[in-house]
């Protein structure tokens, strides 16, 4: 079953040395009072910090655009874009109650089972099934609302606070912002939307040395790293491999209206046609794949997607890329999730890592800290979708 994922954390951000500092007052919408212990850092990094006793706060930020996140359990959370080089002397956030916090109880009550079995599925298609992966920790599942509908096969998933995540393979603690998830399990598409904030582990220097090379290991060959590599145009030298994938329809698959007419004249005769039926070779070659692909194995010139610009480059292009990075091989779990065991097959053997992505807008942004300016406008399927937020580092990352 084929996985595609939207990542969207809707982060921006230009890394540069200068520094300059964000102040500002966290109160209550309807009251003004100060809120302490107010999260508030930038998108996707390691800088963050929290409120005092008066609301107050004060953030270091390299020169360039962010986007702040505010965050406190039983508000709705704030988003703001600030840049560096215009920064105004303080700003005052306002927090607005979230609706219904008082139905907490009631919520908690209803778990059973099937809530649990549910909750292992979203971990799986959140954190993440790679070895890296299952070194993380979801401290506080409580705050989670799953629903599952049957009938759609629709996995819904919402948090009432912050999800407290800790990758212990990586030595990050992750508080991550949910705001939407969702997957369609008869599709195999899975989409999911937030804020995260990393705030490195402490440990001895072992530890370090270990979470260094695994964070390292997550690095090479991640959407990221394929990100900042394509700034520099530098792809091939990192061990990527880009080349243009066409999808087209299959000529063997009869048509949508075919196979309901077939399926309707087979429920009308009682189920009774004969295999050598017409209408049994049209509901045989439904189960083919809609489309065929066709891959274009010559080089694509970077003139041909790619746009560079200051900080930031354009990518543009019709169809599908297919990415294949030559400097690791797949996972064993990988092989094993997308492997075809009918009639006793056996697992296929692991080959280089290999992702497929598409754009849903004319053009995306890509910013040199390896960020997708809107995520929501980038596919991913294969390898890249098959790797969540256990696998993810911070924009912040430097080898």
């Amino acid at each position: 079953m084929k996985q595609a994922l939207l990542f969207a954390f809707f982060f921006s951000l230009t890394v540069i040395v200068q520094a300059q500092t964000l102040k500002g007052r966290v109160v209550d919408a309807a009251t003004n009072n100060p809120i302490e212990f107010v999260s508030v850092y930038l998108n996707t990094t390691t800088r963050g910090t929290n409120t005092n006793e008066k609301g107050e706060f004060a953030l270091a930020m390299p020169s360039g655009t962010y986007e702040v996140i505010v965050s406190y359990l039983g508000y709705e959370p704030l988003v703001h874009r600030v840049q560096s080089d215009s920064l105004p002397p303080s700003i005052l956030f306002k927090l607005t109650p979230k609706a219904h916090v008082l139905g907490v109880v009631e919520v908690q009550g209803k778990r059973d089972a099937q809530w649990y079995d549910n909750l292992e599925v979203f971990k799986e298609n959140f954190l993440g099934r790679s070895w890296i992966a299952r070194g993380c920790k979801l401290l506080n599942p409580e705050v989670l609302t799953i629903d599952f509908d049957q009938r759609s096969g629709v996995l819904s998933v919402s948090a009432r606070g912050p999800l407290m995540i800790e990758n212990s393979l990586l030595g990050y603690k992750v508080e991550y912002l949910l705001t939407d998830f969702t997957y369609r399990t008869k599709e195999g598409y899975v989409t999911f939307e937030g804020y995260p904030r990393y705030e490195p582990m402490q440990g001895s220097k072992s530890k370090q040395r270990r979470w260094d090379k695994n964070r390292e290991s997550a690095y090479r060959g991640s959407a990221m790293h394929f990100a900042r590599t394509l700034q520099q145009k530098q792809l091939e030298e990192e061990g990527f491999n880009l080349r243009r994938l066409y999808r087209l329809p299959n000529p063997n698959r009869p048509t949508d209206e075919e196979i309901a007419g077939a399926r309707a004249q087979l429920r009308a005769s009682g189920n009774t046609i004969p295999v050598s039926d017409s209408i049994s070779d049209i509901l045989k070659r439904a189960r083919l794949p809609r489309f065929v692909e066709r891959l274009d194995i010559n080089p694509v010139p970077y003139s041909e997607y790619l746009t560079p610009g200051r900080g930031k480059a354009r990518l543009s292009f019709e169809q599908f890329m297919q990415v294949v990075y030559t400097g690791e091989q797949e996972e064993p779990a990988y092989v094993s999730s997308t492997s075809n065991f009918l009639n006793g097959s056996s697992a296929r053997k692991p080959t280089y890592q290999t992702s497929i992505f598409s754009l849903q807008a004319e053009a995306v942004e890509v910013e040199a800290s390896g960020n997708f300016l809107n995520p929501l406008d980038v596919l991913f399927e294969g390898y890249w979708a098959w790797e969540k937020v256990g696998d993810m580092l911070p924009l912040d990352y430097k080898l």
